[in-house]
């Protein structure tokens, strides 16, 4: 099982937001935080892009190279020249969010290319919880950073 593509979207941009503190960093991040699960088919942006995903998957496999720091870090350093350093902190830890969320509800192969998982198996009302949770929680913060900005902004 995985978190849902609108959570990992969500906890992307939440953290591009928390590096840059403007809306670009949370697009980036965001962005980012769905680019781990190219590498499956099956998923929202892996039915789009089926000519990336299935090669990632026929290669990698799901849940490895795409879910691992070696992937968040290739990627920041390709998109540094082209997009500066603080977007492309961005995208780094809009992809490790996607990481992390994965952990939490099953397992990932963090250290790829060393065959280790790691995570937490749950069961399915385990993630649906999970992933409610996590996302409401997101949610609330959004509510809360943008109301601030909106107060001093008066």
């Amino acid at each position: 099982m995985k978190i849902e593509w609108t959570t990992h979207m969500l906890s992307g941009a939440v953290a591009g937001y928390v590096v840059t503190s403007d809306w670009k960093g949370a697009m980036v991040g965001g962005i980012a935080g769905v680019l781990p699960d190219l590498d499956e088919p099956k998923s929202k942006f892996g039915k789009g892009l089926p000519f990336v995903s299935i090669p990632l998957n026929k290669l990698f496999g799901h849940r490895t190279l795409t879910h691992s720091l070696l992937f968040a870090v290739l990627a920041g350093l390709s998109l540094w020249p082209f997009i500066g350093q603080p977007y492309a902190f961005a995208a780094v830890l809009g992809i490790l969010a996607h990481v992390a969320g994965d952990m939490l509800t099953g397992r990932v192969q963090v250290l790829y290319p060393k065959r280790k998982w790691v995570g937490i198996s749950v069961s399915r009302f385990g993630f649906f919880l999970i992933d409610r949770f996590v996302r409401i929680g997101l949610i609330l913060w959004v509510f809360v950073v943008v109301g601030q900005n909106i107060l001093m902004m008066r």
